[in-house]
């Protein structure tokens, strides 16, 4: 058993591309970035103007971003299945497993 184990996972250790989950690592990196800087950039908007305008102008380019960057993450297909690595049918979850093959995002690394 612990030899056809340790078989199964070289096979999935030479599949996989390390490019595809660095690429994966650094678009969740740039999302949870984006999440992060909410309250910082609200209060430095704040703080220049804090007139409703500015506020809203401000919290719409980040939601602009959010998007844009949501949508760059949720596309990113899994180096080993080709699925989408966040994505199962409509639902979107930034977790650290690809959704349809279970491989973890820090599969490449060594361990």
């Amino acid at each position: 058993m612990n030899n056809s184990s340790t078989e199964l996972d070289m096979e999935i250790g030479a599949a996989i591309d390390t490019s595809g989950l660095k690429q994966i690592r650094r678009r969740r990196l740039y999302f949870f970035a984006t999440v992060i800087i909410y309250m910082p950039l609200m209060l430095i908007a704040n703080q220049i103007s804090p007139t409703l305008r500015c506020m809203a102008i401000t919290f719409s380019v980040w939601v602009l971003l959010l998007f844009a960057v949501t949508m760059y993450l949720a596309l990113a297909r899994c180096p080993v299945c080709g699925q989408y690595f966040h994505m199962r049918g409509m639902s979107f979850l930034p977790v650290r497993r690809c959704m349809h093959c279970q491989l973890h995002i820090n599969d490449d690394k060594a361990k």
